[in-house]
């Protein structure tokens, strides 16, 4: 029941304070009425509401008794929203539960009474009252659609309503369309507030890419519908999935630089993407980077990184660990770089800080070796640098004669 903390507290107060007329007194039969619910507990206006009465003849009575009347009304008033008459007899120790309904023209907060009266042995009446506080609202009528691919079968389509208000969706037709033409009609049970109710639709003969799937209900009063279109024919989007390309190795006696790109192979963005060198026996991660935090790679995009760690001579790969979130999900990944036999014997005779791909060829321009006959480019730049301090010089020393 929707009511103010104020309103409860009130309740309460009048349930304590009415207990001499809830249960019998010492001269009258042993009656009481032990529990009274209300369905819906959040009713609108002109929806039926039913009150269940539990009414008890204690074990200590002594006497059957008949229920003769039980009805609601407004607290104060004569106002009667239902009566129940000549319900039954009630013998001691037993009980008897009774639904009485009620409807509510205006919202607001309705102060009711549910009362009851029993005959004893005797012929004498005695009478009964319940308090109830009921919160009454304005009907809301709010519905959609979504419809997904089933995960078992690619050619059923489940449609779901969801009930968004805050009365009942009944009556409820979910018909599928496509190209003007009715593919098929579906009857949906009743949907509650704050629930949705699926049903399935096989689309193998659909020729056409889109299917319109309309729901039709009645609700407060009124009827209803509401539209969805939707691609049957659309491919799932492939999950980003972070690889490292464009690997480059370079080596300085026993240290390692890894250079390259974190790559997203996928179809969705990668989030906190996180490259590091895995410590193992003949690999360890040393400084300056270790690990390397790259951040978000959007869908078929990449990112540079950089890596440096320390092997031990008979280390034949560098393990590197990747890590990152895709569609909310966090994905960890190991990717071994290759220090190949001619990668490693071209590192060793090339000067510190050449670059040497992983699995390039010994032969090609970046295995360290001259690769031709000529004089290195270091030893040309450093003799043309000499000679133009050589002339400086001599010119120096003439202009001063």
């Amino acid at each position: 029941m929707r009511g103010s903390l104020v309103s409860r507290l009130v309740l309460a107060l009048f349930v304590l304070s009415s207990t001499a007329a809830v249960v019998a007194t010492a001269t009258g039969p042993a009656i009481q009425l032990s529990s009274v619910t209300v369905t819906p507990d959040d009713p609108t206006t002109d929806e039926q509401v039913t009150i269940e009465a539990t009414i008890s003849n204690l074990e200590n009575s002594d006497s059957i008794v008949e229920v003769t009347d039980l009805y609601v009304r407004s607290i104060g008033t004569t106002q009667e929203f239902d009566r129940i008459e000549n319900i039954g007899s009630i013998s001691p120790g037993g009980s008897l539960s009774v639904p009485i309904s009620a409807t509510f023209e205006t919202p607001g907060q309705k102060q009711l009474a549910v009362n009851l009266v029993v005959r004893d042995t005797s012929g004498e009446y005695h009478s009964y009252t319940y308090p109830v506080y009921i919160e009454v609202s304005e009907p809301k009528v709010k519905a959609d659609l979504s419809a997904t691919v089933s995960q078992n079968d690619s050619e059923t389509v489940e449609v779901s309503l969801t009930n968004f208000g805050n009365t009942n969706l009944t009556d409820v037709e979910v018909t599928a369309t496509a190209n003007d033409n009715v593919l098929d009609r579906n009857f949906v049970r009743d949907v509650s507030p704050e629930s949705n109710r699926v049903t399935a639709f096989d689309t193998s003969g659909v020729v056409s890419d889109t299917v319109e799937f309309t729901a039709t209900y009645d609700a407060a009063g009124g009827n209803y519908s509401t539209s969805l279109v939707t691609n049957i024919n659309e491919e799932t989007q492939v999950p980003g999935e972070i690889r490292l390309t464009a690997v480059e190795v370079s080596r300085v006696g026993s240290g390692v630089m890894i250079e390259g790109d974190a790559a997203n192979l996928g179809g969705t963005d990668a989030d906190s993407v996180l490259v590091q060198i895995d410590d193992t026996a003949d690999v360890q991660p040393v400084s300056p980077s270790g690990e390397y935090f790259v951040g978000g790679v959007e869908a078929s995009e990449f990112a540079t990184f950089e890596l440096t760690a320390e092997t031990e001579s008979n280390a034949s790969s560098i393990p590197v660990a990747i890590t990152y979130i895709v569609d909310n999900e966090r994905v960890t990944t190991t990717q071994r770089v290759d220090l190949t036999a001619a990668a490693m014997s071209a590192g060793s005779s090339s000067a510190p800080g050449d670059s040497v791909a992983s699995g390039a060829d010994a032969s090609g321009p970046r295995s360290g070796s001259a690769g031709s006959g000529g004089l290195p480019l270091r030893l040309i730049a450093g003799g043309i640098a000499v000679i133009t301090i050589l002339l400086a010089g001599v010119a120096y020393r003439w202009r001063s004669r």
